[in-house]
């Protein structure tokens, strides 16, 4: 089996800077590998590769009988360095992540808690009467609710926002935000959800958010005092396994067919051209139009090369048996929730962060649909919208992934427009999504926008199932709220 390298090196990364802070001080040993696996949600294989780099560079030492014991003796002087380096470089990059979570992640937790199984619930509750509850398996323990959702995508980004983040700065010695998420946002949550008291959950969920970015904007100005060089930025991965870099050529070529950048009925260049334009291996190439083959984008016959296929074929040359393509399609449907789950707050804080300039921007956008009589691909224009113009670099950079993921779709869009009836219904969302910018109404282009979307992502779903994947069933739908 593979090592998942980037989770390996994340992973690595989180230990050490736990080391590094004091948190784990000279003589104490680490969690074992198998408790670290559940800590971190990620392989056993994933967790030994971690723990053998820190042993290799002199953090720990690995005995079959102790276990991982720390070896480096840092002194306060050294630990408040680490802590002014770490967080120096990352001030931006984290009071921008800590801003963004509410808009992109409440409402999903809110209904994951909401629809997580009573079992949950229970085994929260005897964790916090058993023992004292520890940020990693409180985090353990959340991201279990998350599994309502039925969504891995949200699970992987969800990891990665700890990672970056919340871990890093629980475990700043005397951090009031780690005394909040365990002795007051911990027990009040399984209060809450034990009384189905989902409004006061909601306005937690909403607090607790807010007092990490306030928490973490009173750090940054009253400890950190190094000035911020070589700046680090938020980033995410949609994939498992980011060297499949398949995907991402595969990806890339289907947004230049959409963008017709390469004409319907043309031929794509050839594997050895692609292989030297896209600097990739020519087996590479390969896979990635096999990919393109399986959702429809391109039909390839040998000795003759890939030609674009039109609109109207896309469906039926889509195999939707192949296992590539279903993950891809499945991908795009994870995608479409988490976007259907976080547009309302996004758009809200997006539109109302807009000047003047802005508006006029955003009106022009989405006056390409009318122009092109495309009301079908409304909902796009409006999450492009956000992507260009939220206040916040990781709503931007979280949207810009996930509408990619949407072309994994291409297979389906003739289905969706000769499918769908409701002309009309989106004729009337475009309307709205109109004169809302025009009077810059932030609420009624949010509503507006979530109704659409909840829309789309139940006739994807259906459309998914009857095509015999029904895997896309795990995915819950959110309701108006």
């Amino acid at each position: 089996m593979k090592k998942d390298m980037e989770r390996c090196r994340v992973v690595y990364g989180v230990l050490k800077t736990h080391i590094e802070f004091g948190a784990y001080r000279f003589g104490d040993t680490l969690p074992t590998m198998e408790n670290s696996t559940e800590n971190f949600l990620v392989s056993l294989e994933t967790i030994r590769s971690a723990y053998l780099q820190l042993e290799q560079e002199g953090y720990i030492t690995l005995s079959q009988n102790v276990g991982s014991t720390v070896i480096k003796d840092y002194s306060e002087q050294e630990i408040e360095q680490n802590v002014q380096h770490f967080f120096s470089i990352r001030k931006d990059a984290l009071i921008d992540l800590s801003k963004s979570l509410r808009p992109l992640l409440s409402h999903a937790q809110w209904v994951g808690l909401k629809n997580a199984p009573a079992k949950i619930y229970n085994n929260m509750k005897e964790l916090k009467e058993n023992r004292e509850l520890q940020p990693f398996i409180a985090f353990n323990h959340i991201m279990q609710a998350y599994e309502s959702l039925g969504n891995d995508l949200l699970t992987r980004l969800l990891w990665q926002v700890y990672m970056f983040l919340e871990s890093p700065f629980l475990c700043v010695a005397g951090n009031p935000w780690c005394e909040f998420a365990l002795n007051t946002f911990a027990p009040q949550s399984l209060e809450f959800c034990l009384k189905q008291d989902w409004d006061s959950l909601r306005d937690l969920i909403c607090r607790s958010q807010d007092y990490l970015s306030v928490s973490l904007c009173e750090f940054y100005q009253e400890r950190i005092t190094l000035p911020s060089q070589n700046k680090l930025s938020f980033t995410w991965s949609p994939y498992k396994k980011v060297s499949q870099i398949c995907y991402s050529l595969a990806m890339d070529l289907l947004v230049e067919i959409s963008l017709g950048h390469y004409p319907v009925n043309t031929l794509l260049p050839s594997l050895n051209k692609l292989s030297k334009e896209k600097n990739v291996s020519v087996s590479t190439v390969r896979r990635a139009l096999s990919l393109l083959n399986g959702v429809g984008a391109v039909k390839s016959v040998k000795r003759i090369g890939s030609r674009v296929l039109p609109f109207h074929e896309t469906t039926e040359n889509c195999d939707f048996t192949k296992p590539a393509v279903r993950r891809r399609l499945l991908d795009m449907a994870q995608s479409l929730q988490l976007l259907t789950l976080s547009c309302k707050a996004v758009s809200r804080i997006t539109v109302s962060a807009l000047d003047a300039a802005g508006i006029q921007k955003s009106m022009e956008l989405l006056a390409t649909v009318e122009a092109r009589q495309q009301y079908h691909l409304l909902s796009y224009d409006a999450l492009e919208l956000l992507k260009n113009f939220a206040p916040y670099e990781a709503v931007r950079t979280i949207y810009g992934e996930l509408l990619l993921q949407l072309f994994w779709g291409y297979g389906l869009r003739s289905l969706w427009k000769a499918g769908d009836d409701t002309s009309d219904f989106y004729i009337t969302c475009y309307k709205t999504f109109m004169q809302s910018l025009e009077k810059a109404d932030s609420v009624q282009f949010s509503e507006k926008l979530e109704e659409l979307m909840i829309h789309e992502f139940r006739f994807t779903i259906s459309r998914m199932v009857k095509l015999g994947m029904h895997e896309a069933e795990r995915l819950l739908i959110p309701d108006l709220i």
